[in-house]
């Protein structure tokens, strides 16, 4: 599929380069790091399965966002741009596509993961299209692990996504190998960094995994200055779980 320069430019909310071809590495790399490309796709899960009559996707209101099925909290960043669930889509879509490319074999596998999929929260600093050189931005997604029992913890779960990325038509600079444990609000998630370098940009994600009421529960941040870093630790540390 092409993909026409204004409509990257508009997903990704960067500036413009002339990058010549649209298939350029450089564009590739922004595009896709911008986009956050979609953690939950997963080789192992390729069954359908129904959410819980109960699903909550979540609301933000007075710049938290609230969701009663995980029993969750957390404080966005003020003054950022949070994504409606047809803007989440199609940020999900694309990144599908960047990862897949020519291999037929694998979107297939992306496409029957999709079912299983929640794209819960996407939020920006600006507002998509905007003319910044960088747009940082937070994701959280869940996935239903009906149909993947062995995945028991975000550890678990960031080993087979690390595979799956590792498999894609586009290379990190650099992927962990090891998953860092750390704590929220007492709760265990497990921690996968990624980097990217574009032009004079060094792209910077963090995976965040952990289980919860039957599902992976993932945030992810990405960022390239310290400043950005600061903003995004801090609605990290906002989060909050019930007991």
């Amino acid at each position: 599929m092409a993909w026409h320069p204004e409509i990257i430019r508009y997903l990704s909310g960067t500036k413009s380069y002339n990058t010549g071809s649209i298939q350029s590495p450089q564009m590739k790399a922004l595009t896709l790091i911008s986009k956050l490309l979609p953690l939950v796709l997963l080789l192992s899960l390729v069954s359908c399965s129904q959410k819980p009559a109960a699903f909550d996707y979540g609301k933000v209101e007075n710049g938290v966002y609230l969701n009663s099925y995980f029993d969750f909290s957390m404080q966005m960043p003020e003054g950022w741009a949070v994504q409606s669930r047809d803007q989440m889509e199609n940020i999900a879509n694309t990144g599908k596509k960047m990862l897949s490319g020519s291999d037929t074999n694998l979107e297939a596998v992306l496409s029957a993961a999709e079912v299983n999929v929640a794209n819960l929260l996407a939020v920006f600093e600006k507002e998509m299209g905007s003319p910044v050189e960088y747009n940082p931005n937070i994701m959280i997604v869940a996935e239903n692990l009906q149909h993947a029992p062995g995945i028991k913890s975000g550890f678990d779960y960031l080993y087979q996504s690390r595979k799956l990325l590792m498999q894609g038509q586009f290379q990190y600079d650099y992927l962990s190998e090891n998953f860092e444990l750390v704590e929220f609000d007492g709760v265990e998630f497990y921690r996968m960094d990624a980097r990217v370098n574009f032009t004079d940009l060094e792209i910077k994600q963090h995976y965040y995994a952990t289980v919860r009421n039957g599902f992976s529960f993932n945030v992810i941040i990405s960022y390239v200055s310290d400043a950005q870093k600061t903003v995004l630790f801090e609605s990290l540390g906002s989060m909050r779980f019930g007991k």
